[in-house]
């Protein structure tokens, strides 16, 4: 249940404990109606406790004799957001008839809200000493175990509460989260359908279904249960940021970008999503939207660093070279063990004349290559054009295919800013048959080959 947020734990717990109220079955003075049960839980069950609460106290105000059901009273409030007040008539209810395993997990829930879950833990371990039999303080109990990485005694106590009760809600997703976190995707899957059974209005039992499902390769199936748990809670938007990766692998451009926008418009923050989307607007060749997207997403979130190499090649293949540049620096900073991008930086600011510029960063970069390799000899070329036939030469050699093809880019690119188009041209058809589709250098070299009529 920490999986939940605080107003929507509380309304589980009240559906989950509705019928075991210990006043609503209590016989009534003839003269007085009825309290509107019914309709109480009606309005639980669209998930509105706000008028669950009025509908109670309204019954209050005007039959003050009728007998209520407290406890009852003291779940709305929670639901409602009302803790301190719930709080109160849970530590009245203890003092006048001492406490119960209802009042304590109760109590034990509204300590969760709070965020206090030692307190927490205190009152399901006092509960369990008053009935050790007790499924929903057994499954919560386990809860706890499983949130502190205790997993051995969080199964144990999951499956005490199933012999109690095959069907205990808490007790099935908790184990079938123990089996995902195992990677037992089977078992995880099983388990979980007979959660979405016990409690077929339990959102995150789709939104977990589908990770297991995902994980043994059936994505239309985690689409079609995080469908499910959008259509419970539709205001999530983590559960439109899971379909969307789902869309996207299965090449659904136009769900996946409908997805991303509503997560965006749920959290205008959620660095991942503008993240996904870049990713997908770069793919569907919308640069600038992939540009200003990767740019939210620094802006966001400093230290997602890999955003900074997909926005390089995006500035570079929109012709914006200085703030290529710039993106292909902080990049190689980042991960220096690409020395492609420190190589990709200096041929950008080659690109707009700044050769001074592009000759200080790499002489400051060559001690950082080991010595020798490959973008020793690119970057002593860039630094010395008469090293042009030794480079070619090596390059050549080269048996790597992957490190030729990038050699081959970066002569062809220095061969165009000096107008031998024909040769980089051919060497540039050389680049595009490496197998890495998103290799920065083979992207580029499609782009000026297109540029040039040519094919890759």
């Amino acid at each position: 249940m920490s999986c939940l947020q605080s107003s929507a734990a509380a309304l589980f717990l009240i559906l989950l404990l509705f019928g075991c109220s210990s006043t609503a079955g209590t016989r009534r003075e003839e003269t007085l109606p009825p309290p509107p049960y019914e309709q109480i839980g009606e309005s639980i069950q669209a998930g509105d406790p706000q008028t669950a609460l009025r509908l109670l106290r309204g019954y209050m105000e005007a039959h003050a004799d009728a007998q209520i059901d407290r406890l009852l009273l003291a779940r709305l409030l929670m639901a409602a957001g009302h803790i301190e007040e719930a709080r109160i008539q849970l530590s009245v209810q203890i003092d006048e008839s001492g406490p119960t395993a209802e009042l304590l997990i109760t109590l034990a829930h509204l300590e969760q809200i709070s965020g206090n879950s030692g307190r927490q833990r205190v009152l399901l371990e006092r509960a369990l000493e008053l009935d050790a039999n007790h499924p929903e303080v057994l499954a919560a109990l386990a809860a706890l175990h499983m949130e502190a990485e205790e997993y051995e005694q969080a199964a144990r106590l999951f499956e005490h509460a199933l012999q109690i009760d095959p069907r205990q809600p808490a007790a099935l997703r908790g184990t079938a989260l123990l089996f995902l976190k195992r990677q037992d995707y089977e078992e995880s899957v099983r388990l979980f359908d007979r959660a979405v059974e016990a409690e077929p209005d339990n959102a995150l039992n789709y939104s977990d279904r589908a990770r297991g499902r995902a994980a043994l390769k059936d994505r239309s199936g985690a689409v079609q249960d995080l469908s499910t748990a959008i259509e419970l809670d539709p205001d999530f938007y983590w559960n439109y940021l899971d379909r969307a990766r789902h869309y996207l692998t299965l090449h659904r451009w136009e769900e996946a970008e409908a997805d991303l926008n509503r997560a965006i418009q749920i959290d205008p923050d959620l660095f991942l999503a503008y993240a996904y989307r870049a990713g997908l607007y770069d793919r569907l060749e919308r640069r600038a939207e992939a540009i200003s997207d990767y740019e939210r997403v620094l802006e966001l979130k400093k230290e997602y660093v890999f955003a900074h190499a997909p926005l390089a090649v995006l500035h570079y293949l929109e012709e914006n070279f200085g703030e290529a540049a710039d993106a292909f620096r902080q990049a190689y900073v980042h991960e220096p063990e690409q020395p492609s991008y420190a190589l990709l930086a200096a041929l950008s600011w080659m690109q707009i004349g700044e050769q001074g510029k592009a000759a200080e960063y790499l002489n400051g970069r060559l001690g950082d290559f080991a010595p020798e390799s490959w973008p020793v000899l690119v970057a002593r070329f860039y630094l010395n054009p008469a090293l042009e036939s030794r480079t070619i030469a090596a390059a050549n050699g080269e048996q790597n295919k992957l490190t030729r093809a990038r050699m081959l880019f970066f002569i062809a690119s220095r061969l165009l800013l000096e107008g031998r188009v024909e040769t980089a041209l051919r060497y540039l058809l050389l680049v595009t048959e490496v197998e890495k589709r998103d290799l920065a250098e083979k992207r580029i070299a499609a782009q000026l080959l297109g540029r040039f009529g040519m094919e890759d």
